[in-house]
């Protein structure tokens, strides 16, 4: 089942499309029900708030920035960044006891290995991710986190000078 945000501007269309032809439900998020969509909220706290934090961004011309940083980000965290999923969650009392897989392995190699994925994929993964270098992906995300709050700073000093009306 699908569960994007109730907003129009959440729906991937491509997904929404695929769902359909599937057969699979598509289910919106309830408006103000903070904990509907915490599947979702939690990777955007994993991923956009590590590397951003909790600054609102108001300045119309981060949003090329931004879309050039999630590229980065995804390529970055998806070839280079290993992580152990959760094998087994049991409630104690009032917390819960989760068991990790022994190796952290990185979403490309997940991939790899996994039967379902044809072989063509496969290839252009790996053709990909060969072309990559970790240390020019961070390099060049630490500069455009750089510009990001710059840009926010300088309209903020602006808006604070009176200059924005």
């Amino acid at each position: 089942m699908g569960h994007p945000d109730t907003g129009s501007e959440f729906i991937n269309w491509t997904a929404k499309a695929w769902f359909e032809q599937a057969g699979i439900e598509l289910t919106r998020s309830e408006p103000g029900k903070k904990n509907d969509n915490m599947c979702v909220e939690e990777r955007n706290g994993h991923v956009v708030r590590k590397y951003l934090g909790y600054l609102r961004y108001d300045v119309p011309e981060i949003v090329p920035i931004m879309n050039e940083l999630y590229y980065e980000l995804n390529l970055y965290l998806n070839h280079f960044m290993p992580v152990r999923r959760t094998i087994e969650k049991v409630r104690v009392g009032a917390k819960y006891k989760r068991t990790y897989e022994k190796i952290a392995m990185t979403p490309f190699k997940r991939i790899m290995g996994h039967a379902a994925i044809s072989e063509a994929t496969k290839q252009r993964l790996c053709a990909e991710h060969d072309l990559l270098n970790p240390l020019h992906l961070k390099r060049k995300i630490d500069i455009l986190i750089k510009k990001i709050y710059s840009l926010q700073k300088a309209n903020c000093r602006a808006e604070s000078s009176g200059e924005i009306q």
